[in-house]
């Protein structure tokens, strides 16, 4: 069910207009004209504080421990809930779920049955969506916790233009952000021009890849229990 209650105040969306106006009348398109990494990361990340919803894709290609994870197709929104679909890794198989976030309660649909309350973090829901906007170890905090990042070029994603980084996130942030053992915290990340949110991030090591995509930002959403 969609309310119409507008999610940005005004004062917000002009801060996080002003700062990605301010890199892109600098920027004239190219790989060396991407506005500078210690400009653009902060700036991304004040913009993903500020966002109120958000449609998300994640791909896992190869085996990744720690994360019981094949894919997730869903909404989050910033007060801590979600729901969505997703494939998973559980009872020794390959499940697919549906799943309801609202707070500290969780709620599950598998192959059979009706939808059965959880706890987050149970095997049925090894991965946490919400956390995606949460202020302390979502998105922006990872974008707060960046140890080195490269401009790279200019790319189309979906239909959006963007910008191209490498980014070395802080491995304590990155621990907080995807629950991956091992060395995950270098990725690809595409920023959009317009307003430098997030709408793609790759990470990968060996054979393995996580990929996540970004779309509908602060699209009105009400999520109940189901």
């Amino acid at each position: 069910m969609r309310s119409k209650r507008p999610l940005i105040g005004p004062s917000r969306a002009a801060l996080a207009a002003l700062a990605a106006g301010a890199l892109l009348a600098a920027c004239s398109g190219g790989a060396d004209d991407l506005p500078a990494a210690d400009e653009a990361m902060p700036s991304a990340a004040a913009a993903m504080a500020e966002v109120e919803s958000v449609h998300f894709e994640l791909a896992v290609d190869g085996d990744v421990e720690g994360l019981a994870v094949k894919s997730a197709d869903g909404v989050v929104t910033a007060d801590g809930s979600a729901e969505g679909t997703g494939t998973i890794t559980a009872l020794g198989m390959d499940l697919e779920v549906e799943y309801t976030i609202i707070g500290e309660r969780a709620y599950v649909k598998g192959l059979t049955g009706g939808y059965q309350e959880i706890p987050v973090g149970d095997e049925m829901l090894p991965y946490d969506p919400t956390v995606l906007l949460d202020p302390d170890r979502g998105i922006a905090a990872l974008l707060e916790a960046v140890e080195s990042a490269t401009p790279e070029d200019t790319e189309t994603v979906d239909g959006v233009d963007a910008y191209r980084y490498e980014v070395v996130f802080e491995p304590a942030a990155f621990a907080e952000f995807l629950p991956a053992a091992g060395d995950w915290n270098t990725a690809t990340v595409w920023l959009d021009q317009e307003h430098l949110r997030v709408v793609k991030a790759e990470f990968a090591q060996g054979d393995a890849t996580v990929t996540m995509t970004f779309d509908e930002y602060d699209e009105p959403v009400e999520i109940v229990a189901p």
